[in-house]
């Protein structure tokens, strides 16, 4: 009987170390996953322009919206709806920015007008803490949260 035991705990120990074994070898190391940027309705938080850091007053409708389709965006500066082309690609992280966009043209002034609309380009999309920051090439930084 103890032999019988020993036996099966054996079987059951090696079992389990293949098993650990293999996921390990399918599972090179930890992967984040891409960030989740599509779907969701980010809301503008800070614009940083040449240098200058600008907090959107808080209420504000401005925001950015990324097409399921992963090649548009719709927006809101806090007066204007606008749409455009922006193809998300998850895996590098990176948002390109076409450079023409459609936009409602109500006049507006500051602090319901926020220069949202982002520049022609590749940015870096970053999620963090349910923030998003995407960061321009000509240093234009938007950070938007959930």
């Amino acid at each position: 009987m103890k032999r019988t035991l020993l036996l099966a705990s054996t079987a059951l120990a090696t079992a389990a170390l293949s098993t650990t074994s293999v996921a390990q070898a399918d599972n090179a190391g930890p992967r984040t996953p891409p960030p989740v940027l599509t779907g969701v309705a980010w809301h503008a938080r800070t614009i940083t322009e040449n240098g200058v850091t600008h907090t959107v007053p808080e209420g504000s409708r401005a925001g950015l919206t990324f097409g399921a389709d992963r090649r548009t965006v719709a927006g809101h500066d806090g007066c204007n709806g606008f749409s455009g082309e922006a193809v998300v690609d998850a895996e590098r992280s990176t948002v390109t920015f076409g450079s023409e966009y459609a936009s409602t043209m109500i006049a507006c002034y500051p602090p319901d007008h926020v220069d949202l609309i982002p520049s022609a380009g590749t940015y870096e999309a970053r999620v963090t803490a349910h923030i998003l920051t995407l960061t321009g090439p000509d240093g234009h930084v938007i950070t938007l949260g959930r």
